[in-house]
């Protein structure tokens, strides 16, 4: 072997583990970056999915509050029933919304319970000033109730709404 070619020979060696070398970091770099983008599009698919849970358990409140007051205003009355049925379906509230909407469940929940009280009142009590007391206390109370079914739009709106999603 020619001594003038050792030298050339290292020489080459050398420039290819230069070359290898940053080869390695650029893959690692792009690697890395790659990695740090999936790790991003997972944290926006997680808060995407989280929303929507929220959404499915915020909707099941709104429609059983509304499923109650559609009943109240078609039949003018409500059994016991169906009160625990929208009780039982809007518990959850307090955890689900800021303490506005509880409140407001909790209002719908005692007008309806007020209106059922009024009703077994009624029954069996004649014709007399109580009687029409009692059925004017009720009117009220279901003019009262019947406001609520448009409003319920609005109150659960802000808490409803896929614009903020993105």
């Amino acid at each position: 072997m020619d001594p003038n070619t050792i030298p050339e020979i290292v020489n080459n060696v050398s420039s290819y583990n230069i070359a290898s070398t940053q080869t390695n970091t650029l893959l690692t770099v792009v690697l890395g970056l790659f990695v740090a983008w999936v790790a991003f599009q997972q944290y926006k698919l997680s808060r995407a999915k989280f929303k929507l849970d929220l959404f499915e358990k915020r909707y099941v409140v709104y429609k059983a509050t509304q499923k109650l007051l559609t009943h109240v205003l078609q039949k003018g009355d409500v059994d016991l029933d169906e009160l625990f049925e929208f009780r039982g379906k809007t518990q959850d509230a307090i955890f689900l919304f800021d303490k506005k909407i509880p409140e407001y469940l909790n209002d719908i929940d005692g007008k309806v319970l007020k209106l059922n009280t009024l009703r077994d009142q009624l029954e069996g009590i004649p014709k007399s000033d109580i009687r029409s007391e009692l059925c004017g206390n009720m009117k009220q109370l279901l003019l009262s109730i019947t406001k609520e079914l448009p409003k319920l739009k609005v109150v659960f709106g802000k808490y409803m709404n896929f614009k903020e999603w993105k």
